[in-house]
């Protein structure tokens, strides 16, 4: 079974998580199992046969009801309503056999992957493209287009749009996200980066071992400026930061390396750009203004593909 009518009901007051997040949920353990779901996946929940969103499973909590689905308001305000509700849940959150044009018409949601399934060089990520955070699926083309293409040189500056690019001359593999939804994308397909399970994106399950030595994740954030995380080293920070800095001059866009522990700093052992790294290397993860995205996404993955390109395989 992969989907079964539910109630969706408030989180009880000691379920803080829920009360405190907006993309959990917890699920009675009998109605996991007829899922054949697991605590940590992302489910699909759908309400009225038109507001849908996504939620990460937190807990599997015993109710009166197997049928008992608990979130907190501002979950619930995901699927338009302040009120407990009869709805739907499904373990299948994505429709990637549409087209993008396709998936864009209906408001829905897919996965893509590129990868040659034996190198483990570079992955460029975007978990959250199409009109979640925008231009970041197109940053990970534009990188693994520009590595295997030719080689760049640091003071190179970028114009017009690339093609479509894969895996590379260079070990270069891609995984990305597009979202679209004519309540708004995020509110329906945005799920935390140390979040997402492979148990949902079953593209993203066919390289998370594979341990590569770079691992890249381009998002998107409400700041004014570029902020650049992840475990990766600090001295490939720096790096990766000096590029952008090369490739904007003019721009006044703020471009820093995030401290231990802040906000948007990507540095969760959990988060799937470091998940995706051998475990003593770490993934870089870089957060954009709108600004920056709208007016230098090229410039931006030009800067992460310059910094990478001599250090991947000839």
């Amino acid at each position: 079974m992969t989907s079964r009518e539910v109630s969706i009901a408030m989180a009880r007051p000691s379920q803080e998580d829920l009360i405190g997040d907006r993309e959990h949920c917890s699920v009675d353990p009998e109605l996991l199992s007829e899922l054949r779901g697991v605590v940590g996946q992302q489910v699909r929940i759908i309400r009225d046969n038109q507001h849908r969103a996504i939620f990460t499973i937190v807990e599997a909590r015993r109710e009166v009801s197997a049928g008992i689905v608990r979130m907190g308001l501002a979950g619930r305000r995901r699927l338009g309503t302040d009120a407990e509700f009869d709805g739907l849940i499904e373990t299948r959150i994505l429709h990637s056999e549409l087209s993008d044009r396709a998936a864009e018409e209906s408001g829905e949601f897919v996965e893509r992957i590129a990868d040659e399934s034996s190198h483990a060089g570079l992955i460029v990520i975007a978990p959250h493209g199409g009109d979640l955070e925008r231009h970041t699926d197109d940053q990970v083309q534009r990188v693994c287009s520009r590595l295997s293409t030719g080689r760049l040189s640091a003071g190179q500056t970028s114009t017009g749009q690339t093609s479509a690019g894969g895996v590379g001359a260079a070990g270069v593999s891609s995984w990305w996200c597009k979202g679209f939804h004519p309540g708004g994308a995020m509110n329906a397909w945005h799920i935390t980066a140390a979040e997402i399970s492979e148990v949902s994106f079953p593209l993203l399950g066919t390289v998370i071992t594979r341990s590569f030595q770079f691992a890249v994740a381009f998002h998107g954030f409400d700041h004014n400026e570029v902020l650049i995380g992840g475990l990766a080293p600090d001295s490939l920070k720096y790096e990766i930061k000096g590029a952008i800095e090369a490739l904007t001059a003019g721009s006044g866009i703020a471009i820093r390396v995030a401290t231990p522990d802040e906000g948007f700093g990507g540095d969760d052992p959990h988060n799937i750009v470091n998940r995706l790294t051998s475990p003593n290397l770490g993934g870089i993860q870089i957060e954009q203004s709108l600004r920056a995205r709208n007016d230098h996404w090229r410039d931006i993955a030009d800067a992460v593909a310059v910094v990478l390109d001599p250090k991947l395989p000839g």
